[in-house]
């Protein structure tokens, strides 16, 4: 007799419990996997921001496949220098055109150098990312000729303001009696020193007094008459005009940038500027980075994206780190590890802690943010 050999009852059992296993396992697998596609594939409602490009405002860049310094003085004495002086920009990644899934924000959760923050932070209401490009490129363009005349005024150089019209309101004040393209040129028969002076001026007629204003139309000096009003809703007079300003600086300056954007790139200019106008050495070597917006009177305005560019600085090895001091309520709870932070006001006292820092002393730091935020800081 031959031996049967066959399955037995055990053997069927196990393979049926398997199958059911594998079944089951792969309802877990599909049950996993759906919502992982679905975070991959549902826009969110928030973008990503982190550390952009940094750029040496005192070495060359590339454009149109030719390199060329980023700041430059085709008919000014210019000075050597060195070291290196960083622009600090910010990368927003989303916009209304292309939302960001919610599984591409995982990586911006463990990664402290980046922050998911809403699409309106960045976008208005029907704001598409052509509409901030384009403002972003008129503010650095403002930007860049607001650090200019910071520059040479900080160099003892006088630099006029130009005041002209750049639209008139109908059924304003000024309807009727200012044009676009003209001058302001006086108030009152004194010279207009600046925006802030017209509007000092205007607020001061108190909607009820005529305001006498001298222009330059077509060439010609005219004297011209008209009284601010307060239109519905406002709280302060005015004449019903847009007024653009520009600078008459005493040499062209030619800056060297593309994609990038935005007005708080003034304050790295503008020690650019100063630097490459000055004798001597101001960095003396080191690696300074810097962010704020400039005033052509030269004050350091406040940013947006503090805590990223805090991190592309310290990713630069600077040595020093610049921020406007508007932005002490700004400053994140951890630091990068070794930046050393100057807080500023103006570009006197940014050229004054970059000095500081060259000949080896300590230039004020957070300290002038508040004990609360030195104490934060030195803990973290």
């Amino acid at each position: 007799m031959g031996q049967h050999i066959g399955r037995t009852r055990s053997d069927v059992e196990y393979e049926a419990d398997a199958g059911r296993g594998r079944r089951r396992g792969l309802w877990i697998v599909g049950a996993l996997a759906i919502p992982v596609l679905l975070a991959g594939a549902i826009p969110s409602p928030y973008v990503i921001e982190r550390p952009g490009p940094v750029v040496d405002t005192l070495g060359d860049v590339t454009v149109d496949d030719a390199t060329e310094p980023v700041v430059s003085f085709p008919d000014a004495q210019t000075y050597p220098t060195s070291g290196t002086l960083n622009l600090l920009t910010v990368q927003i990644l989303g916009d209304p055109d292309r939302r960001r899934s919610w599984l591409s924000l995982l990586p911006a959760v463990v990664d402290p150098s980046q922050r998911i923050a809403p699409l309106s932070d960045f976008f208005r209401d029907g704001e598409t990312s052509d509409d901030r490009d384009a403002q972003n490129t008129a503010l650095m363009a403002s930007s860049q000729t607001l650090a200019a005349a910071a520059a040479f005024r900080e160099v003892g150089v006088d630099v006029d303001v130009v005041l002209s019209v750049a639209e008139v309101a109908g059924g304003s004040a000024a309807d009727g009696v200012l044009e676009p393209g003209d001058r302001l040129v006086a108030l009152d028969g004194e010279p207009i020193e600046s925006f802030a002076m017209l509007r000092e001026r205007t607020i001061a007629t108190g909607g009820d007094e005529p305001l006498r204003v001298g222009i330059e139309r077509d060439g010609e000096p005219v004297d011209v008459e008209l009284t601010p009003t307060i239109p519905d809703g406002a709280t302060e007079p005015l004449i019903g005009a847009t007024v653009a300003t520009d600078f008459e600086l005493p040499s062209e300056v030619e800056i060297k940038l593309e994609d990038i954007g935005g007005p708080s790139a003034g304050m790295a200019f503008s020690l650019a500027m100063y630097d490459r106008l000055t004798p001597g050495e101001m960095l003396d070597g080191m690696t300074v980075s810097g962010t704020g917006t400039m005033a052509d009177t030269g004050e350091v305005g406040p940013i947006g994206g503090l805590e990223q560019k805090m991190w592309a600085a310290a990713r630069a090895e600077s040595d020093l780190f610049l921020m406007p001091l508007g932005n002490c309520a700004d400053v994140p709870e951890r630091i990068p590890d070794g930046l050393r932070v100057a807080p500023v006001a103006t570009l006197t006292e940014a050229i004054d802690a970059i000095e500081t820092a060259a000949s080896g002393d300590t230039p004020a730091g957070l300290e002038r943010c508040g004990a609360e935020i030195s104490a934060r800081s030195q803990s973290s």
